[in-house]
């Protein structure tokens, strides 16, 4: 009988030393680790004036340019003064992109697509004809969508700028 006991007791510490030894040799992470997405790298949208001292009478090219990360499509709108600058036409590039606009009083919709990204980040551009001076300060410019060539959603590492 006290042979019996001590076969259990040590049979018991037998286990124990097993599963001490069994819980500090395994070395594998209790949960599996999720690889975080890359950040994409931040997109600056600009307005360029072939002449940011125009006066009436003369005619200026805005030019709408995503600069940072390539951009495959995107959407936008250009928000102007109608009483100080007047649209003559759309410009166009020799880019191999797709480019669609819908004028409106005060705002052009512009969408904009290009499988291997915008040369140079040049999303649109238009001619205007300025009415007055002042007016081409009021140029504003807001990317709705915007898409990588890689297809991540751009228009949400976009810097604003005030």
């Amino acid at each position: 009988m006290i042979i019996t006991v001590r076969r259990r007791t040590r049979h018991i510490q037998s286990c124990v030393a097993a599963l001490l030894v069994a819980s500090f040799a395994c070395t594998e992470p209790q949960h599996a680790d999720r690889s975080k997405p890359s950040p994409t790298p931040a997109l600056d949208a600009r307005i360029e004036l072939s002449d940011s001292l125009a006066k009436a009478g003369d005619v200026i090219v805005v030019t709408a340019r995503l600069v940072g990360t390539p951009v495959a499509s995107a959407t936008a709108r250009l928000l102007y003064d109608t009483t100080g600058v007047e649209l003559v036409r759309e410009e166009t590039f020799d880019d191999g992109a797709t480019r669609v606009m819908n004028p409106q009083a005060g705002a052009l919709r512009v969408a904009a697509v290009a499988a291997n990204g915008f040369v140079g980040g040049r999303l649109y551009a238009w001619r205007f004809t300025v009415r007055r001076a002042d007016a081409i300060r009021f140029f504003r410019l807001a990317i709705d969508e915007a898409h990588t060539v890689s297809r991540a959603d751009a228009a949400a590492s976009m810097s604003r700028k005030p």
